[in-house]
């Protein structure tokens, strides 16, 4: 018995070697994507990289380009968590390592959310400008932050987000073909979300501002922090065009508000779940600096998604009056532990971004595509008073 089972514990050895090695083959030999070149093939992969480019650690870093059928560009940011002080630059509260970012355009692709290239997806035929995150500053610092790790050591934390963000435009702009589109639209996701509202007056002025329609969808990216200007100037060095734009507690608010004086024509929208468990977290971290040293985790609670709740709402009005935006407000889905009475982060990179919310008769993709074409509408704000019982002793 005990020889069949040593021969079963080999075959199954010999498999998952054999699994790690194909998996490695086909990183290196399919998903690695070239570097973006000249007239670059319509519907294939392609990487933006230079010198200047680099990850939290200094190591290499690059964007993402696909180009399209059609003449609309879709900016992408992708999310990851923040990085604001020491203790969270320690405490790896952000994507520090750019791993295989590749696979994350396969994975963006095919996971079913607004990149993908599936049936039914409006934007399928669009040239996508994918940044993965890696740099833990909303995609708009130039500076390196100096720490000391959990173990003694001095690190420097390469806040590159905003130069990794320009000098991969500048490539798209110089080699893709793609400087004159009639539609753009700009989002992300959590960090990535901030970093949309962050950059869209960039992208929109600097790098096509003859488009005919402008869009920035921001997902699910609004937390309070009495820091957010000094953090920017500071920590992450972020250019003083953007900083200037920065006078509150609301970064999302202040940016999105100076967008919208900058360039009335840009149409600005805002989705969330009413209690958004990873904002509820992030915004107690704000509130409190409670993390624990060993894990890295931050505590969060259903008094925490009630003040998120609260947070949520002041904010969906201001950005409404000041900003002339519009929102989706939904339950979403239980976040991770069901529970906690929590709802879950983001939307527009899974399928649920094509689903109908709350029984309403949009979907998120929809909303966005009506935006686009001049049709406006905000759904879910009376959830913004919604009372959920609490679960929790």
């Amino acid at each position: 018995m005990k020889k069949i089972m040593k021969t079963i514990l080999k075959v199954l050895g010999i498999i998952l070697a054999i699994a790690v090695v194909l998996s490695v083959v086909v990183y290196f030999t399919v998903l690695q994507y070239p570097n973006l070149k000249e007239d670059p093939k319509v519907g294939k992969w392609y990487r933006l990289s230079t010198s200047e480019m680099k990850s939290s650690e200094g190591k290499e870093y690059h964007a993402l380009f696909k180009k399209g059928s059609e003449n609309n560009v879709l900016v992408y940011f992708a999310g990851g968590g923040v990085s604001v002080d020491e203790k969270t630059a320690r405490n790896d509260t952000y994507n520090t390592v750019l791993v295989w970012p590749d696979m994350l355009a396969n994975t963006t692709m095919n996971m079913g959310g607004l990149a993908t290239n599936i049936d039914g997806n409006p934007l399928k035929g669009w040239t996508v400008i994918m940044f993965p995150y890696a740099t833990g500053d909303f995609h708009c610092g130039t500076g390196e932050f100096r720490y000391t790790d959990k173990d003694g050591k001095e690190k420097i934390l390469y806040h590159n987000g905003y130069i990794n963000f320009t000098e991969a435009m500048d490539l798209v702009m110089e080699k893709a073909g793609v400087s004159d589109p009639e539609n753009v639209i700009v989002t992300g996701y959590s960090a990535g979300g901030w970093g949309a509202s962050i950059l869209a007056e960039d992208v929109f002025a600097k790098y096509f501002p003859n488009a005919k329609n402008k869009t920035v969808l921001v997902d699910s990216s609004v937390a309070l922090f009495d820091d957010w200007k000094d953090t920017a100037i500071n920590v992450w060095k972020t250019p003083q065009h953007i900083t200037d734009r920065i006078n509150s507690n609301n970064i999302t608010l202040d940016v999105l508000t100076a967008l919208h004086n900058d360039i009335p024509e840009a149409n600005i929208l805002f989705d969330c779940s009413t209690r958004d468990g990873s904002l509820a977290q992030v915004q107690r971290y704000f509130s409190t600096k409670e993390i624990d040293e060993t894990t890295g985790e931050m505590p969060v609670n259903e008094d925490d998604g009630d003040a998120f709740q609260k947070t949520l709402k002041e904010f969906v009005l201001k950005l409404k009056e000041q900003a002339d935006a519009h929102v989706y407000i939904f339950d979403g889905k239980p976040w991770y532990e069901e529970g906690n009475n929590l709802t879950s982060h983001t939307i527009i990179s899974v399928p649920y971004v094509f689903e109908r919310q709350n029984d309403f008769d949009k979907s998120v993709c929809e909303w966005l595509i009506d935006a686009q074409n001049g049709t406006y509408a905000d759904y879910g704000i009376e959830l913004l008073d919604k009372t959920y019982e609490k679960i929790a002793d």
